[in-house]
């Protein structure tokens, strides 16, 4: 097995953010470990240890209410890439997973078969424990996990797809960013899951009450956070806490493809504007 090797992680002291950016060389399928964020310890950096050993962090997610904020220094959804034919969820006493939190799956790459679900590329299975599954066929996938404080408002069905041959595009900057807003806060109160894709830069910009999570799939660029800059390439995963200043500034001739993920949902919802403004002006050009 090829070890795992962490690319940077910045700790940002009393500030209590993390930026967290960790890439994988190719592993055994199913293999590939999770990126987390660790809290930082008054002005103590977070270290990643050896460069030819995996990052990990003994701070679990924290939990949250649904519909509410966080301010916790530590991220509340744990992300990772997941290769079939592998397992995905939570080995737990008796396979019995975590009945109070929530998991998202969504294929990047490929075909994934998981609980008898067949996902092409852009598809998300949603479910509503983290019970460990065997994972099929020959996707990549990013999972994400969340503990929820309140298990009785927990959504729907234990089981939600969906298709992202169904999802809307939103087109903006120009028709050089894309964005789908696949899982909304219908199907996740809790956590919001799309796709974004584009060559266009992402001027510096704060969530006030969100974390967001970028799994990338591919990129080459510069990820600033808080003022700190950091490269993020393929496989890498960034969280940002809320109230912190981040942009994101691609290579020359570069594109950004990836996983975005918001909790609680709502800055997501600026996509909406801003395609339906950039639909405004087409129009007015004609």
């Amino acid at each position: 097995m090829k070890a795992c090797r962490t690319g940077s992680i910045i700790a940002f002291g009393a500030l209590g953010a993390a930026l967290v950016i960790g890439a994988c060389r190719e592993k055994t399928p199913g293999e590939i470990p999770p990126v987390t964020v660790a809290r930082p310890s008054g002005n103590t950096p977070v270290l990643s240890g050896p460069a030819d050993k995996p990052f990990t962090s003994e701070a679990q997610p924290a939990a949250v209410k649904p519909g509410s904020a966080t301010n916790e220094a530590t991220c509340p959804v744990t992300a990772r890439f997941v290769q079939a034919p592998g397992k995905v969820g939570t080995k737990a006493a008796g396979d019995a997973g975590d009945a109070c939190s929530m998991m998202m799956l969504a294929v990047v790459r490929g075909r994934m078969t998981v609980l008898n679900e067949t996902l092409e590329k852009g598809d998300v299975i949603v479910l509503n424990d983290t019970k460990e599954n065997d994972a099929k066929g020959d996707g990549l996938a990013v999972e994400a996990q969340m503990r929820l404080l309140d298990c009785l408002s927990k959504p729907g069905p234990d089981k939600t797809i969906i298709r992202g041959s169904g999802t809307p595009k939103l087109e903006f900057a120009g028709g050089k960013m894309a964005a789908w807003l696949d899982v909304g806060a219908k199907v996740s109160p809790n956590l919001y899951l799309g796709r974004l894709d584009g060559t266009a830069p992402v001027a510096e910009h704060v969530h006030a009450s969100s974390w967001e999570i970028v799994a990338s799939i591919e990129a080459s660029g510069t990820f600033t956070l808080d003022g700190k800059e950091a490269h993020l390439g393929p496989r890498q995963i960034v969280a940002v806490p809320p109230n912190v200043k981040h942009a994101w500034k691609p290579d020359p001739g570069q594109r950004l493809v990836a996983i975005q993920m918001y909790t609680p949902p709502g800055p997501e919802q600026r996509f909406v504007t801003l395609a339906a403004e950039a639909k405004d002006a087409g129009r007015d050009a004609q």
